[in-house]
């Protein structure tokens, strides 16, 4: 794979993005791109706190590193050179980049059309692990993939000491998608598994609101204003177009809607609702 980028000719022209106001980034990284490439993540802990050591000022932030990997990459390897450069060391995810330029519906998927990288101080991990897609389904759990990623964030450590809910196999989300991921045949059915949170009965959340897809903080025994704040769901034909489904807030899938006034929290939330109470609405740029 070569580095090199030919001034002017970058891959990216327009990148579609979940945000806020006033943000150059997508602060949970959700971005489209016109390239055909889609990248998301989901947080990973660094439980051994020996690898700061390796955090330096010489670096580049996450967000900065990201941005520049959206515009300047032209594949899922290319994205992961780039993104491992001047590595910072904070803000540690399990990024995935789809091609779509190399997925054909009805047809195939091609190799390096789903490229996985994950990122600890001093260390970053990739690889083309679109063989898993092909077998049917990718899902993320907040657990390193990586082996080498895995150890050296701490993991087996504290996996002796909480069990399997701490290890890539056994964790609560793994369990539930291995479960349920057959179930998804639509946009409807996908929206229903990333909103998904039955903790109550569902044996693999243990009565834990944060075991689920779609964790809510607010509802443990001593809540916490953490856990799934929105969901973004898309298809191959819609991130063409740079088009998603959104939903603000925690999941009131089965669950009562969160309340401000009644949660007993005293985040800040200046300008927000006290109910969270929407439903998925469809995100399109418009374009000048």
């Amino acid at each position: 794979m070569s580095s090199h980028l030919t001034p002017g000719a970058y891959p990216t022209k327009m990148m579609s993005f979940s945000s806020y106001p006033g943000f150059l980034e997508s602060l949970d990284d959700f971005y489209v791109m016109d390239s055909g490439l889609v990248m998301l993540q989901t947080t990973n802990n660094v439980f051994n706190m020996t690898l700061y050591d390796y955090a330096t000022p010489k670096a580049l932030l996450a967000w900065q590193r990201v941005r520049l990997s959206n515009w300047l990459a032209s594949d899922g390897e290319q994205w992961a050179f780039l993104l491992a450069q001047f590595n910072s060391g904070t803000y540690n995810n399990q990024y995935m980049v789809l091609d779509l330029n190399r997925v054909h519906i009805n047809r195939s998927i091609d190799d390096g059309a789903l490229w996985v990288v994950e990122q600890i101080p001093g260390y970053v991990g990739s690889g083309d692990e679109t063989e898993i897609l092909r077998d049917g389904y990718w899902a993320s759990y907040n657990v390193p993939f990586f082996e080498k990623v895995y150890n050296m964030s701490g993991y087996p450590e504290v996996a002796e000491k909480v069990g399997p809910d701490a290890t890539y196999q056994l964790c609560p989300r793994a369990k539930i998608f291995r479960r349920d991921q057959g179930n998804v045949k639509d946009m409807a059915s996908m929206q229903y598994i990333m909103r998904y949170n039955d903790y109550t009965l569902d044996p693999y959340s243990e009565k834990d609101p944060m075991n689920a897809i779609c964790s809510r903080g607010d509802l443990q025994e001593k809540p916490e204003a953490g856990g799934c704040y929105d969901t973004k769901v898309t298809d191959y034909f819609m991130a063409m177009k740079s088009t998603a489904w959104a939903e603000n807030g925690p999941t009131h899938q089965g669950l009562s809607p969160f309340s401000w006034s009644k949660s007993g929290l005293t985040d800040p939330h200046l300008g927000q609702p006290d109910i969270f109470d929407f439903g998925f609405i469809e995100m399109t740029p418009h374009l000048p």
